[in-house]
């Protein structure tokens, strides 16, 4: 291969152009969402971020550590509100510098978001430390942590810190949408053979033109959409349709590009090129699917979308009402209140409430193997109401193996058929020769070799065993060469209908038993399906395999809604009809076949044993492959957001009833008034409670009905 051969990603490929175009509005449209521009290289900020915090709370927090260790041991108080003030500065100024940014364009456009709740917060936090740092003496008696001004400075680095963080989780997130695409695109060979007059020569991909002859040899991908001129095979198409079992190919037939070769070379001529090829319109699927798909709102912006509003009119209202109607100390009690209602609101716990639960629940499903991709997909997650199963590699294994051995007439016991078979079928290199022999393998059976053998491509093949004549094949072929078929028409029939594909072994011309070989079911399949139907969620079967096999598939594990013989195209029509229908749909798979369902869906599963292309267009994998794991995941998500809505009410609890306590509303009747220590105390258990709730997560399955 040359090494500047452009492949099928590169620029002079077809596809590329229009991958890039898209690609790029895409990441605009994630940009204006986030309001935050890839330049600000979060990464780096969360790195400073991350250390200077844990200063800030060793200093203001340390106070609980024993006395050796205290910060009062090392740092004088004077000293010790300047080094918060030192360290707090690039952590709110800096790294929060994207967030302040967009906090001000939140205001200028009245569009409030998470970022104005938090940095309206962190701002009054960080801004009247400043002030009684710098101006102590402004601060009353009355309103101080003994004879000292009181600090906030832990709560604008912590929230800052905790925010920035799970900004850079989501933008790693987001710049994951473009793999899907590269990695399907990666399934067309960068050149292909060319058979002309002089001989085969390789040219890049992207100069395949249609009428072109192309060689392809075993264990090669097919590179264009063809047809075969000469030479057979068996290629394995399950990426592109679905088919459980690889498919015979003789002159004549239509070849897939981004398939693959398994036995024999063959040549085929090129009728569909660059973005005409199917491999390219399941690319297209699956970047219009992405383009379409819109971010769901967070929970904290429709929070805030009322709350910060309310929160700043009351804080200015206290301020105004105390200016006029306190007297002398009136703007300074005023300004003390309203900076009390602004730290009792701030979103201490507002701001932890989604990203803990969200931290602990998904550090929680990593250590089970079930990796979420973001916070928004546990809130879908947690919505699912449907989940439809592909069937090749993800309720089966998709690999054929012996599921049985019928003995017709009763004159060779089903050892012996199957002895017979596997002599045969050793000297064959087809996967459903592979399985047979692996079949008798297992069964501890050994087998004179075969001679004379002639594979005859398609249908069967012939071998002389023990001196008897021997074939295997389908039924149909067998009855062109000769032998009497009638005696099997009834297993043959039975095998198909459950799900087989039916072997038929004559031996001197008669009949003598018949091999079912199918993909092997996976040994959790069933639980997984009775897990998920007891969390009150439907299951569906979509596969493009043959509908007998899929009804068979389905019946088995206990599926009832069957939707076979579906191309990609159609896999995507299939979910579209069911979240048109008001359901909120989870799309399990592991092909190529399955990436514009994965990204449609609401929800893509994908398992680690699939194809890279399915495990990045899916919003959730399945690191172990354990299909019950998608129950679980559903299960924790639900418990997840059930936690989230919980801290929430808690954070909201503490603010509705210290706000005004913090405006000084009960002053004049009891006496009572919330200064800005008491308010950082209320502040602080709010934040520990939510933490508190959140950690549940991370100790705790979320498995069982409801979570």
């Amino acid at each position: 291969m040359a090494p500047d051969a452009p492949g099928p990603c590169s620029a002079s490929s077809p596809v590329a152009p229009v991958r890039a175009a898209r690609g790029a509005s895409r990441s605009s449209d994630d940009a204006r969402y986030m309001g935050i521009r890839r330049s600000e290289n979060l990464p780096r900020r969360l790195w400073v971020a991350a250390p200077l915090t844990l200063g800030v709370v060793y200093l203001s927090m340390g106070g609980w550590l024993p006395a050796a260790l205290r910060p009062e041991t090392w740092v004088p108080h004077g000293l010790n509100g300047w080094l918060q003030c030192l360290l707090t500065a690039p952590v709110f100024l800096w790294s929060g510098a994207p967030f302040i940014r967009r906090w001000a364009v939140s205001i200028v456009e009245r569009d409030t978001n998470m970022f104005t709740l938090t940095v309206t917060g962190t701002g009054a936090a960080f801004g009247f430390s400043v002030l009684a740092l710098l101006w102590p003496d402004l601060i009353p008696l009355a309103m101080r942590a003994g004879a000292h001004a009181p600090y906030y400075f832990e709560a604008a680095a912590v929230i800052t810190t905790i925010v920035l963080a799970g900004q850079v989780v989501e933008r790693r997130n987001y710049e994951k949408t473009g793999a899907a695409v590269r990695a399907l695109l990666d399934l067309s060979p960068p050149q292909a053979r060319r058979v002309t007059d002089a001989g085969e020569e390789m040219i890049p991909w992207s100069e395949v033109a249609v009428g072109d002859l192309l060689a392809v040899r075993p264990g090669e991908r097919v590179p264009v959409d063809g047809r075969m001129t000469d030479g057979t095979s068996a290629v394995d198409e399950s990426i592109i349709t679905g088919e459980s079992m690889p498919v015979d190919k003789k002159p004549g037939d239509a070849v897939i590009g981004g398939t693959m070769n398994l036995l024999g070379a063959f040549r085929l001529r090129a009728e569909r090129v660059g973005e005409d090829t199917m491999l390219s319109q399941i690319v297209r699927l699956v970047e219009q699917v992405q383009e379409d798909d819109a971010p769901l709102a967070r929970l904290a912006d429709r929070v805030s979308a009322w709350f910060v509003p309310v929160i700043l009119a009351v804080a200015v209202v206290t301020l105004v009402t105390w200016g006029f109607l306190g007297g002398d100390s009136g703007w300074i009690t005023g300004g003390m209140a309203a900076v009390s209602v602004l730290i009792i609101a701030c979103p201490c716990a507002l701001g932890l409430a989604t990203p803990t639960a969200i931290i602990a629940a998904t550090g929680h499903a990593a250590r089970r193997g079930i990796l979420f991709k973001g916070g928004a997909v546990l809130e879908r997650t947690a919505a699912l109401d449907t989940v439809v199963f592909d069937k090749t590699g993800t309720l089966t294994r998709g690999q054929p193996v012996l599921r049985r051995v019928e003995v017709v007439g009763g004159g060779d016991a089903a050892d012996d058929v199957l002895r017979v078979a596997a002599a045969v079928e050793s000297l064959s290199e087809h996967p459903l020769a592979r399985a047979v022999v692996e079949g008798a393998r297992r069964r501890g059976l050994s087998w004179s070799p075969a001679g004379d053998f002639q594979a005859v491509p398609g249908r069967g093949l012939r071998a002389s065993v023990d001196g008897k004549s021997v074939r295997i094949g389908t039924a149909a072929w067998l009855g062109s060469e000769g032998v009497a078929t009638d005696s099997a028409e009834a297993t043959v029939e039975a095998l198909v209908e459950s799900g087989c594909t039916p072997l038929v072994l004559a031996s001197d011309g008669r009949v003598v038993g018949i091999l079912g070989v199918a993909d092997e079911l996976r040994a959790e399949a069933k639980s997984a399906v009775a897990a998920l139907q007891r969390l009150g969620v439907e299951v569906a079967l979509l596969t493009g395999d043959r509908r007998t096999v899929a009804r068979a598939l389905a019946t088995e594990v206990g599926i009832a809604s069957v939707h076979a013989e579906e191309l990609p195209d159609g896999k995507l029509a299939r979910i579209e009809e069911r979240r048109r229908a008001g359901r909120i749909v989870a799309m399990v798979g592991d092909g190529i076949n399955d990436a514009p369902a994965l990204v449609r869906a609401d929800v893509g599963f994908a398992l680690r044993s699939g194809t890279e292309v399915a495990a990045e267009a899916a919003d959730v994998m399945v690191l172990s492959g354990d299909l019950r794991s998608v129950a679980e995941a559903v299960g924790l998500a639900r418990r997840t957001l059930r936690i989230i809505r919980q801290n929430l009410f808690w954070a909201f609890a503490y603010n509705l009833a210290g706000v005004p306590l913090a405006a000084g509303l009960f002053h004049a009747t009891f006496g009572w008034m919330l200064t800005p220590v008491y308010a950082g105390v209320a502040m602080s258990l709010s934040s520990l409670f939510v933490v508190s709730n959140s950690l549940r997560l991370a100790f705790r399955p979320g498995q069982g009905a409801g979570g």
